[in-house]
C-alpha cells in the first residue's frame, strides 16, 4: 500500500502539480533539451562534413589527375572567400587622470571588437598588491581567449569556420569617423555579404567631485547593431560574453568570494538571485552541466566583496525580451571551489532582421564600487549584503562616514567614535545587565546552599534557583542584552561591506578591510599563515581580562570546570579572529575597553552611594541586633541603604529633627518586614 500510494503521489505531482505550480521549470528543461539536441546535431553535421572532406581528399589523391579536356574540367569550382584583412588596433576610451570627467579607462581591441581591460582612476581604488597601479575590474580570462563583449553568431561562424577562425578572433574595422576619446564603432561584414555587424562603445561622463553618487561616470554604453544587406528577411541568435577577468581580492582572508548576481523583472518589482562561485564550480563537475537562468533580466553580472561588474539591458525585458537565458561560466577553478573565477554568457532570443533593415540592442556596463547610491538606478542595490538588520547597518555606516567626511577623522578613529556612540546609547541597558550580574555574583553562596540542600531533588533545586534568579532581577537584566544583538550584528555587517575601509590607513595598518599584518614571520603556522597580526591578539586578551574581572569565583567543581572550558574557548576564538579585518578588531577593542570602564564606573558609583563599607549604617546595626535576638538563625544579610534612601533620610531629618537616628532605608516598612520574618 505504501509503494502504491508513493508512486501514485509522485505520478500526480509530475503530471499535474509540477506543470501547474512550476511551469517555468518545465520550459527551462525543454529549452535545455532542445539546445542540447541542436548542439549534438551541429556537432554531427560538422563531423560528417569533416569526414566527407577527408574522403574527398583521399579519393583525389588515389585517382590520377583528370584530363583537362574531359567533362569534369567544365564543372564550376567553389570560390574561396577572402576575409578582409583589418589591422590589429588598441583603442583607449577615457583616462587614468584623477581629475578626468570619466571615472574609467577602457581599452578596446579590434580582435573581436571586445573589451581588453577596464580600470578605475579613483585614487581610493588601487591594486592591493601594488598601490601605484589602478584597480582593474575587467580583463582577459585567465584561461582561454574570452574577452568581455565577445560576440558569437552561429550563421557567421559557420562561414568563418572554413577559414579556421571565428567572429571573436578576427579583427574588426575601426570606423574613423566615429572615433573620439569617449566613443568608437567597430564593423565587420559576414563572408557571404548578406550581413553587417556593428559594435559601438560610448563612455559616459561623470562629476569627479561626486564619485560616490554619480552613477553615469562608471558606465559604458554598448550598442549591437545587426544590418541585413539582402533582399530577404533573416533570423539570427547571438551569444554575448559577459564580464570576464573580475578579480578575487584577498583570497586567503576574504569573507566574500565571487558570485553571479542577477535581477529579474516581475511586474513593478525586481527579484534578486545570487549564484556563488562554489555552486558554479560544483555544477561544472556534474554531467548535467551548469544551470542557466531564465526570466526577463533587469541586470546580471559578477561581484566581489566591494566591487561589481554588471550588464544592464537598456530596454525593459518584459516588453522587449531579447535575452533568452543567462549561462554562468567557470573560467578558472581555484584551490578550493569557492575561490574559483567565474563569468557568464547572454543567449539571445531569435532576432528577426527585415529585408534591408537593421535591429539594435543596447546594453550598459557598470564597473565600480558597491554603493547603494550608485546601484539604485539599476535596482541593483540588493547585491550589497547588509544582512538581517540592514536598516541598522546603513545607520552605522552613515554615522561612521559623518565622522570621516565631515569631521575629517581617519576611519580608525571614526570606528572608535561610532563604538562610543553605540555603547553610550546602550548604557542604561548595559547598566541594568551589570547590576543583575553583580546581584547574581553576591547570591552565589545562597545558590550553593540550595544545591547542597536539594542535592537529591532536581525539581526543587530548579524551582529554588528560579526563585533566586527572579529575586535578583537576572531575567530582566538578560532580556535587554538580547535587544542589543541587532545593533551589534548590524554594526559588524556594516564594517564588512563598507568599501571605504578598503585601503583605509590607521597607525601601522594600511588596509582596515584586511588583517593588520604587523610583520611577516620566518615560518608559517597551520590555519594562521606567516603574518603576525597584533590586533586579534589584543582583542582576545581583552576578552580574557573581562572574563577574569567580572566572572564570579567558582563555588564548586562544576563552575570551575566551566570557567576552564571558557579559557579553552578563548584560544579557539583567538584562532577564529586571527584573520578578521583590522577595522572589526578596532571595534571589538574599543567595545571591550568601554565595557571594562563602564563596569568599573558602576562599581565606584555603588560604593560611593552606599558609603564607607567599614561604617555600619543604622540598618546594619538593627539587622545585626535582630540576628542576635533570634539566636543567629537568620542567614539573610541586611541590605545597605542606597544613595537615594540616604538622601531622603537626610531631607526628612532636616525637616523633622525628632526623627534623627531613624532607619533611613526602611523607615516605613522595614520594621514590619522584620516582625514578619520573626513571626514566620
Amino acid at each position: 500500500m505504501f509503494l502504491v500510494l508513493s508512486f501514485g503521489a509522485t505520478f500526480l505531482w509530475l503530471k499535474v502539480g509540477l506543470p501547474f505550480f512550476y511551469p517555468e521549470m518545465l520550459e527551462k528543461q525543454a529549452r535545455q533539451q532542445a539546445q542540447q539536441q541542436i548542439a549534438e546535431l551541429d556537432e554531427k553535421q560538422s563531423n560528417d562534413t569533416a569526414d566527407a572532406a577527408g574522403d574527398a581528399d583521399t579519393d583525389s589523391a588515389a585517382k590520377p589527375s583528370a584530363d583537362p579536356d574531359s567533362e569534369s574540367a567544365d564543372e564550376p569550382k567553389p570560390e574561396t572567400v577572402e576575409l578582409p584583412d583589418y589591422p590589429d588596433r588598441l583603442i583607449t576610451l577615457g583616462s587614468l587622470q584623477t581629475d578626468a570627467n570619466t571615472f574609467l579607462q577602457v581599452d578596446l581591441t579590434s580582435r573581436g571588437a571586445a573589451i581588453a581591460t577596464v580600470q578605475l582612476n579613483d585614487p581610493r581604488y588601487r591594486e592591493l598588491t601594488d598601490r601605484e597601479q589602478p584597480l582593474q575590474l575587467v580583463g582577459p580570462a585567465p584561461k582561454g581567449s574570452q574577452l568581455t563583449f565577445d560576440l558569437k553568431i552561429d550563421e557567421v561562424n559557420r562561414q568563418l569556420l572554413e577559414q579556421r577562425t571565428s567572429l571573436d578572433r578576427v579583427n574588426w574595422q575601426v570606423d574613423e569617423e566615429t572615433l573620439t576619446d569617449r566613443s568608437v564603432t567597430f564593423t565587420y561584414p559576414s563572408p557571404d555579404g548578406t550581413l553587417e555587424l556593428r559594435k559601438t562603445y560610448q563612455l559616459q561622463e561623470g562629476n569627479p567631485d561626486d564619485r560616490n553618487a554619480d552613477t553615469p561616470g562608471y558606465c559604458l554604453n554598448v550598442s549591437l547593431e545587426f544590418r541585413n544587406l539582402s533582399d530577404k528577411p533573416q533570423m539570427l541568435v547571438y551569444n554575448l560574453q559577459g564580464p570576464v577577468g573580475f578579480p578575487l581580492e584577498e583570497a586567503e582572508n576574504t569573507r566574500r568570494f565571487l558570485a553571479l548576481q542577477a535581477g529579474f523583472v516581475r511586474g513593478n518589482s525586481v527579484n534578486h538571485e545570487q549564484v556563488s562561485a562554489q555552486e558554479i564550480a560544483e555544477q561544472a563537475e556534474e554531467e548535467s552541466g551548469i544551470d542557466s537562468l531564465q526570466a526577463p533580466v533587469r541586470y546580471v553580472g559578477i561581484d566581489g566583496q566591494y566591487f561589481a561588474a554588471l550588464l544592464i539591458p537598456d530596454e525593459n525585458q518584459e516588453d522587449e525580451n531579447w535575452i533568452a537565458q543567462t549561462q554562468p561560466q567557470l573560467t578558472k577553478r581555484g584551490k578550493d571551489e569557492q575561490s574559483s573565477l567565474i563569468s557568464l554568457t547572454l543567449v539571445s532570443n531569435p532576432v528577426e532582421l527585415p529585408a534591408n533593415g537593421a535591429v539594435t540592442h543596447t546594453y550598459t556596463l557598470y564597473t565600480g564600487p558597491k554603493r547603494t547610491s550608485l546601484l539604485r538606478p539599476f535596482d541593483a542595490d540588493a547585491i550589497i549584503e547588509y544582512g538581517w538588520f540592514g536598516a541598522i547597518s546603513k545607520l552605522m555606516l552613515a554615522i561612521m562616514n559623518f565622522f570621516h567626511n565631515t569631521l575629517y577623522l581617519p576611519y580608525g578613529l571614526a570606528i572608535v567614535m561610532l563604538t562610543v556612540i553605540v555603547r553610550g546609547a546602550m548604557y542604561p541597558i548595559s547598566r541594568k545587565h551589570a547590576l543583575a550580574a553583580k546581584k547574581m555574583k553576591e547570591m552565589q553562596p545562597r545558590i550553593e546552599e540550595i544545591r547542597k540542600k536539594y542535592e537529591n531533588d532536581k525539581e526543587k533545586l530548579a524551582k529554588a534557583q528560579m526563585e533566586i534568579m527572579k529575586e535578583s532581577g537576572f531575567f530582566s537584566g538578560c532580556l535587554p542584552m538580547l535587544l542589543q544583538l541587532p545593533i551589534f550584528i548590524g554594526l559588524y555587517q556594516a564594517l564588512y561591506v563598507s568599501v571605504d575601509l578598503r585601503m583605509a590607513e590607521f597607525l601601522w595598518i594600511n588596509n582596515l578591510a584586511a588583517p593588520d599584518r604587523l610583520f611577516q614571520m620566518p615560518f608559517s603556522l597551520p590555519f594562521l599563515g606567516n603574518d603576525f597580526n597584533l590586533l586579534p591578539m589584543l582583542t582576545v586578551a581583552l576578552f580574557v581580562m573581562q572574563q577574569k574581572m567580572f566572572a564570579p569565583p567558582p563555588a564548586n567543581e562544576e563552575q570551575a570546570l566551566q570557567q576552564k572550558m571558557m579559557g579553552y574557548m578563548m584560544i579557539f576564538i583567538g584562532v577564529m579572529f586571527y584573520r578578521v579585518p583590522a577595522g572589526l578588531c578596532i571595534y571589538f577593542i574599543a567595545s571591550s575597553l568601554w565595557a571594562i570602564c563602564e563596569r568599573k564606573i558602576l562599581d565606584l558609583h555603588d560604593t560611593a552611594a552606599s558609603g564607607d563599607s567599614k561604617t555600619e549604617t543604622p540598618a546594619v546595626v538593627k539587622a545585626t541586633a535582630a540576628t542576635k535576638a533570634t539566636g543567629g538563625k537568620t542567614t539573610e544579610e541586611p541590605k545597605k541603604p542606597t544613595w537615594f534612601q540616604n538622601l531622603m533620610s537626610e531631607l526628612d531629618s532636616a525637616a523633622n529633627p525628632a526623627n534623627k537616628g531613624a532607619q533611613p532605608s526602611n523607615r516605613t516598612g522595614g520594621n514590619k518586614n522584620a516582625r514578619g520574618r520573626k513571626k514566620r
